[in-house]
């Protein structure tokens, strides 16, 4: 009796030391407090269970290669939405990916959807915040940003129901070289006396692209002499309006790419005082041709695997696990609290684009030799899943299919939009398809339904036959 006593107490240390180190070293970590103090560092595969906030005098740092998953519900029913995790940051975030090795926020949903969580606010009024090649996805609002000025860069803002970025009261954030695409209303809305700086930023496939509203006044590019925003920023294929002037200000966005280079197809897609005369102007002359995609495949080049990283242990095995492995998760989601002050990490300073002039006429070449940098070690993958900006010659459509509405009472005749973003293989037909905005089941059906029957043009990058994504927007 001793002895098979001794076998099943074997048997249970044996589990329990297993399922530890799989869960320390290959599974992720959840994060459950609510509140971050002192300095934390979060690494490998993050999940996070309900609201996150870091507070006032506190420091959160993000290694590159991270992934944090947001539940699809807020285990603290708080913040602005009690339904929906949101990561509150009041301290000091530093979330700086690398061009390989880019830190995801995403959900944690199988079938994720945009609004499954409830995005990233930015409160810290006079305390850094840096995002450098970071992905932010299926939020309510990736980034909602207040009285304070963070620096995001090089990174992907996508698939979130309201908008990519939404600044307000104040703000004088720096948006520099990033992706700002797929979102359900608006890449960027600026209101409330927001004064963003916007440089070198791809923003496109959104309802609008860029909303201004009240007494907000962004900087999309100005050419006057001693200006630091040369703009170099693209702005089209959304699919109301590139940019919408919804303030009585006039808005500079001079040196911009909008896609096509007659004044009149860009004016078509740019509301202002043109189109009512109580609102301001968008001043976007001069215009510039094609920009450097080239920099923002490689941004963009970020596999799907994250997807399938691991979960926690489930079943018998993580019962036995549970005290002793939660401790120690806790635990390694933490570093010693240390005095701020003495920690090596440093706000970096935003830098000028290369080929800019500086009052005194020199140029800074440190952001082209970091970006060259960056470059060399990173090549181009021509079996990655393109973006559909990317094509030579742009998404072309051989055959577009309607859906049948036949029953709208199946649908509780609602009436709104669908969002799918489909796959297309190198023969042009569609490979995969997916809901990123929905309405309702039925008419999510039909979408998808639909959208699996396109055929497009194959795509081609640099000339080769490449595999790629692009949305597709149902109206019901």
């Amino acid at each position: 009796m001793k002895f098979f006593n001794k076998i099943e107490h074997f048997n249970r240390v044996y589990i329990l030391v297993v399922a530890v180190i799989h869960i320390l070293f290959g599974q992720t970590t959840i994060i459950k407090s609510p509140l971050i103090k002192g300095q934390v560092r979060w690494s490998g595969n993050i999940k996070v269970l309900g609201d996150v906030t870091v507070a006032r005098g506190a420091r959160l740092i993000i290694d590159p290669g991270t992934v944090i998953k947001f539940a699809t519900q807020d285990l603290h029913k708080s913040g602005t939405d009690p339904t929906r995790c949101e990561l509150i940051v009041k301290g000091t975030l530093f979330a700086r990916g690398q061009i390989d090795k880019k830190i995801i926020f995403t959900s944690a949903a199988k079938q994720p959807k945009m609004h499954d969580w409830y995005g990233i606010k930015i409160l810290n009024f006079d305390q850094p915040a840096q995002f450098e090649y970071v992905v932010v996805e299926y939020a309510y609002n990736g980034f909602d940003i207040k009285k304070c000025n963070p620096l995001i860069r090089y990174s992907q803002i996508r698939y979130n129901y309201n908008a990519g970025l939404r600044i307000a009261v104040r703000s004088r954030a720096k948006l520099i070289g990033n992706i700002i695409q797929d979102n359900g209303y608006s890449g960027v809305i600026c209101e409330t006396a927001a004064e963003p700086v916007l440089t070198d930023n791809v923003i496109t496939k959104n309802q609008i692209g860029v909303i201004v509203f009240g007494t907000a006044k962004p900087n999309l590019g100005d050419l006057n002499k001693g200006s630091p925003n040369q703009g170099r920023n693209g702005l089209f294929e959304n699919y109301e309006y590139d940019f919408y002037n919804h303030s009585n200000n006039l808005i500079k966005a001079e040196g911009n790419s909008w896609g096509t280079e007659e004044k009149e197809q860009i004016m078509a897609h740019i509301f202002d005082r043109q189109d009512s005369p109580q609102y301001g102007l968008v001043d976007f002359n001069p215009i510039i041709g094609n920009i450097d995609l080239d920099q923002k495949i490689l941004i963009a080049q970020q596999g799907e695997n994250y997807r399938q990283s691991n979960e926690p242990l489930t079943g018998q095995d993580s019962m036995l696990a549970t005290t002793q492995a939660e401790s120690l998760i806790e635990k390694r989601a933490k570093i010693p609290e240390i005095p701020l002050e003495s920690d090596s990490l440093s706000m970096m300073e935003p830098i000028r684009l290369s080929g800019f002039q500086t009052q005194a006429g020199e140029t800074t070449l440190t952001e082209a030799k970091a970006n060259q940098t960056q470059k060399s070690n990173q090549s181009i993958d021509f079996n990655q899943v393109f973006l559909s900006v990317f094509l030579d010659h742009g998404v072309k459509v051989k055959k577009k299919v309607t859906p049948v509405v036949s029953n709208p009472e199946r649908g509780m005749n609602d009436h709104g939009n669908v969002i799918v973003k489909v796959v297309v293989g190198r023969n042009g037909l569609v490979e995969k398809a997916e809901i990123l905005r929905s309405l309702n089941y039925y008419y999510d059906q039909l979408a998808l339904e639909a959208a699996k029957k396109f055929v497009f043009e194959p795509g081609t990058v640099k000339g080769v036959k490449v595999r790629f994504s692009t949305s597709l927007l149902f109206k019901f």
